[in-house]
């Protein structure tokens, strides 16, 4: 008789605990750096802002009762750093864009920006999207001289209970595999930066 209140009582606790939700905040994500080849160094000195909003970013999973929180801060520090080095004949990286004006050895202000990044799990898969916009402005002027939106996917098997994490870091080494060369290739199409 007592096994008949258990069970009811088991199942109370569970969708408390899911009612609560709960948190999970992991480690910082790390990435190795992408291949860049081809192209051209332009001929600008870049000021490159890496704002703390950049580089605190967080993407987060939205689960049934619990969150989980992937810094990726780190990875897309280290993305802006090695794209622009790649691209422009020198690069000095500040923390704001007054910092960034006060640079009297750059001609140019870059800007990068998350605009969103969103992960879906769909046919035992996970599927993961960033969205990072880049702004280019003449440091003199301050005015926008180019604009740029580069949206990079990744998908990854979701692998068992195990290997799931391993998984999930695998996909954002994908997502940033597809960001760095879609924002060389970007940065080398850019007339405005010619």
């Amino acid at each position: 008789m007592k096994s008949t209140y258990l069970i009811p009582s088991l199942l109370a606790a569970l969708i408390l605990a899911l009612a609560n939700g709960c948190s999970f905040n992991h480690s910082q994500i790390s990435v190795q750096p992408s291949a860049l080849s081809g192209g051209q160094v332009l001929p600008h000195r870049a000021a490159l802002v890496i704002s703390p909003e950049f580089k605190n970013y967080k993407h987060q999973v939205h689960l049934v009762g619990e969150t989980d929180t992937y810094p990726i801060g780190s990875a897309l520090e280290d993305y802006a750093r090695g794209v622009a080095g790649k691209c422009f004949r020198q690069v000095d990286v500040v923390s704001s864009e007054p910092d960034a004006v006060a640079a009297a050895s750059d001609d140019l202000i870059l800007i990068p920006r998350v605009v969103k990044s969103d992960s879906s799990f769909g046919k035992r898969k996970f599927n993961l999207t960033l969205v990072v916009e880049w702004t280019a402005k003449d440091r003199a002027t301050q005015n926008t001289v180019w604009l740029k939106t580069i949206t990079a996917t990744g998908v990854e098997p979701a692998g068992s209970a195990f290997t799931g994490y391993k998984h999930l870091r695998l996909l954002f080494q994908r997502v940033f595999d597809d960001l760095s060369p879609k924002t060389y290739e970007a940065f080398q199409a850019a007339s405005e930066l010619k």
